[in-house]
């Protein structure tokens, strides 16, 4: 039995919700329908920050480009469709009241991205959206003539949404399956890595210190142009994790897919000390209680193993070679990376459909007729703290509203 929709999205994350909800209230003749693989909407969305939702970040046009890199002026059309105040006054009109914290981070007030998820849901189903749940979308037909339908299984659809997802955490929806369709009618895909996560190191010594946390530290790809990262970094059993390293790990897995072996320069001294001036206020004292006064007295008593200095070692007594060897290690200390923590640890992926091929003023593919795509599947990817789900909710509102009946 062939089932008709005026719009057929595939995917009940984030963007597909918010598509479905614009899209359903322009009442189309046929009505919205969304095919989601998983036996529920939104599961990712109902993970997102830590359970907390980190729905959006409050932010200007030009730092929303910035957050998205090279890429970024993509993004504006549907950031003005749907800037974070625009959003808030939505969610709240769906009962999902939001708070903003001292960072521009926005929450929803009751710390729960289940029930972002369950207000979007309930509000789309309100609006007549249909759902079909459990099922993996196995085939797309493009319509032949401008008068035809797209052919979606066993739906017919005026026009079709591509909200899939990316590859990031597969078991919470994000397959590569979107990447597939997209293939099968043509679209080019940047090859997807995971971004967002975590990294593995050669060197053993972070172990050491797992669960040590820094709260500003810097980190770099050597002999990069790239900018390097600043905040946040944690030492985990096998390597680095925290904000500075998940917004730079998919630099770090494309240059690695390419190839590339990846060598990192962390900083965990902001501003650099001066060694000479110690040696003559404070000569007699130990260089272990003076490094301990701003790091971790693990992490300094680590740093000062590295650089071949003894830990009852006195300034008075530290000689030229260890002094520039300590510097390194507190300012440009090398670790190499072994590997990403992958698919199944990334938060976001780097890579999916070219932009080239997506017209950024409707999000509409270039290739085909009414199709149209958005979040994650996009060649997108941004910074953790809401600046992705953001991303997801404004594209998928552009898509939806500009969806053609």
């Amino acid at each position: 039995m062939t089932m008709a929709a005026s719009l057929l999205i595939v995917g009940a994350g984030p963007a597909g919700l918010m598509a479905a909800l614009v899209a359903a209230s322009r009442n189309p003749p046929h009505g919205v329908t969304v095919v989601e693989r998983l036996p529920a909407a939104g599961v990712k969305l109902a993970a997102s920050g830590g359970g907390r939702g980190n729905l959006s970040h409050i932010a200007t046009e030009d730092e929303f480009v910035a957050a998205f890199g090279k890429h970024g002026r993509f993004t504006l059309p549907a950031f003005r469709a749907l800037p974070p105040e625009a959003l808030q006054r939505l969610l709240k009109d769906i009962g999902v009241p939001t708070l903003v914290d001292d960072t521009g981070r926005v929450y929803p007030r009751s710390q729960s991205a289940a029930a972002v998820r369950d207000a979007l849901f309930h509000a789309c189903r309100k609006a007549g959206v249909r759902f079909q749940f459990g099922q993996q979308v196995q085939s797309l037909t493009v319509p032949a003539t401008p008068e035809e339908q797209w052919r979606v299984d066993s739906w017919t659809a005026h026009s079709v949404l591509l909200a899939a997802g990316g590859q990031s955490t597969p078991r919470l929806g994000s397959d590569g399956s979107g990447f597939a369709l997209a293939r099968s009618l043509g679209y080019s895909i940047i090859p997807p890595v995971p971004a967002l996560t975590s990294i593995q190191t050669m060197e053993t010594w972070p172990g050491i210190l797992r669960g040590v946390s820094l709260p500003d530290a810097t980190l770099a790809i050597a002999d990069s142009r790239g900018s390097a990262v600043r905040g946040e970094l944690l030492f985990t059993h096998r390597g680095l994790s925290g904000p500075a390293v998940l917004n730079l790990s998919g630099r770090i897995a494309r240059l690695r897919y390419d190839g590339h072996p990846v060598i990192l320069r962390l900083s965990v001294m902001p501003d650099l000390p001066s060694f000479a001036r110690q040696r003559t206020i404070a000569g007699t004292r130990r260089i272990l209680s003076w490094l301990s006064e701003s790091l971790p007295r693990s992490l300094a008593t680590v740093l000062l193993e590295l650089s071949g200095i003894p830990r009852d070692l006195t300034f008075s007594r530290l000689a030229m070679g260890q002094e520039r060897a300590l510097l390194l290690h507190l300012t440009a200390c090398p670790l190499t990376v072994s590997s990403t923590g992958g698919f199944e640890q990334s938060m976001a992926t780097a890579g999916g459909i070219t932009l080239k091929q997506v017209c950024p003023e409707t999000l509409a593919g270039r290739l085909t007729p009414r199709l149209f795509l958005a979040g994650e599947i996009l060649d997108l990817d941004g910074p953790t703290g809401g600046w992705n789900l953001h991303w997801a909710f404004c594209s998928g509102y552009l898509a939806g509203m500009k969806a053609g009946f």
